[in-house]
């Protein structure tokens, strides 16, 4: 609490070195290494760069075109391709987003269903020296998507799109462990996860809604709101048998309680499957109009709650919120370009607002390992502090660190990449 105190102090004082950001023109681009690391994965090692275009200069810090390309690999047998396009000018009155993902997981984390019915035993987590890997599967997918929004009124937008999946499962196969053991082959045996989508599938998945958007700044937005409300539809292409439909909602909101030094931001999201049915491969999918990003996957880790063992909580519904304070100590120019350094301490919180297959797991036949218990927690809870540096307002370096509050669901977790959670 006393350092805490200290950086909010510090947020009051008048600032040194102030660089006031004089507006950018044409193109700017940023080619880097991708070095990163996260709990779940480990060391990320790759290249990215980020197109941004903002013109004569009158719209930025926003902008008229964006593009990103990324390709990586992290030392706990993963690697990625993720290319996006995002454009507020190439159809006149439209906003165009659209994105190619291809990822191949070859250590997946899956826990089970439904948070902290699923029991967890540390000493079988990923280990080379006991040669386990229980809570390991392989998860390739690809991923294209396409969405289009346009101007109802001035903040109100109407969208729409549709987004291809190919998931394709199997075992983990990694050198030094011990293949055949895994809590995914255990729910194949116990009739959790079925014949007929074991081995993964395609779907297509079908969206529309609206958007409310007051922000000031679109990726490091001070104040207004930005909201989703989005039906989804998605149909099973193999088999026509896991056809489902969504509810989606988010909230965000951005509150300036010091200007250009200390903001307060809080996310509020939903999403509910009220149709048909989910197959176990997609109940980690968390549903967005635009993936900036290579993958969005669970409540856990770094793109929901943070502090959260990645695809620990699995279910068909979710709920969830993340309130953080954003303090600005410090802006400056370097090599001309603009920079802010932001810290941020938060706190996230979540619930499952609709399980999957609970009977099934209740009462699936196991012996020596459980796949089920009876806890149940209403809400859970994390907290920790991030970093995060700002270069021309939109490129954003992060790094988070955070805990949850009960220790079957968390560790202590540790993430870096260019990403802002809300």
């Amino acid at each position: 609490m006393k350092k805490l105190a200290l950086v909010l102090f510090l947020c009051l004082l008048p600032l040194t070195g102030t660089a006031q950001d004089a507006p950018k023109t044409g193109w700017v681009y940023t080619p880097m290494p991708d070095i990163s690391y996260n709990t779940d994965i480990g060391l990320n090692l790759g290249a990215f760069c980020d197109f941004f275009y903002y013109g004569d200069g009158t719209v930025y810090p926003n902008f008229l075109h964006h593009a990103g390309f990324t390709v990586a690999g992290a030392t706990k047998g993963s690697w990625y391709a993720h290319g996006f396009f995002e454009s507020v000018a190439l159809i006149p009155g439209v906003r165009i987003n659209a994105s190619l993902t291809y990822r191949d997981a070859g250590a997946n984390n899956f826990y089970g269903y439904n948070g902290i019915a699923s029991p967890f035993d540390e000493s079988l987590e990923l280990n080379t020296q006991t040669r386990t890997a229980w809570y390991t599967n392989r998860r390739r997918f690809f991923r294209a998507s396409a969405a289009f929004q346009g101007n109802i009124t001035e903040h109100l937008r109407w969208m729409g799109g549709a987004v291809f999946r190919g998931v394709m499962m199997s075992d983990f196969n990694l050198s030094n462990y011990d293949s055949g053991k895994s809590l995914f082959l255990l729910y194949r045996e116990t009739g959790l996860i079925r014949n007929d989508e074991f081995a993964g599938g395609s779907s297509l998945e079908l969206k529309g809604g609206v958007t409310y958007d007051t922000r000031d700044v679109e990726l490091f937005p001070s104040k207004g709101a930005y909201a989703e409300a989005m039906l989804l539809g998605n149909a099973d292409l193999g088999r026509w048998h896991y056809n489902y439909m969504q509810l989606v909602l988010h909230w965000r909101h951005y509150l300036t309680l010091v200007p250009e030094r200390l903001i307060f931001a809080y996310h509020l999201g939903l999403q509910h499957t009220f149709a048909g049915e989910m197959p176990y491969y997609n109940i980690n999918e968390l549903a967005t109009i635009h993936y900036a990003y290579e993958e969005y996957s669970g409540l856990g880790s770094r793109y929901s709650i943070r502090g959260y063992r990645y695809n620990r909580i699995a279910a068909a519904g979710y709920a969830w919120a993340n309130l953080e304070l954003r303090v600005i100590p410090f802006r400056f120019r370097l090599f001309n370009q603009y920079f802010h350094i932001v810290i941020n301490p938060f706190m996230d919180f979540a619930g499952i607002t609709k399980t999957y297959r609970a009977d099934e797991q209740k009462n699936a036949p196991t012996g020596a390992i459980a796949v089920y218990q009876n806890k149940r927690l209403p809400v859970m809870a994390s907290a920790g502090v991030g970093a995060k540096l700002h270069m021309n307002t939109n490129f954003i370096l992060s790094l988070d660190v955070a805990k949850g509050f009960d220790p079957q669901l968390s560790d202590l977790m540790v993430g870096m990449g260019t990403t802002y959670v809300f």
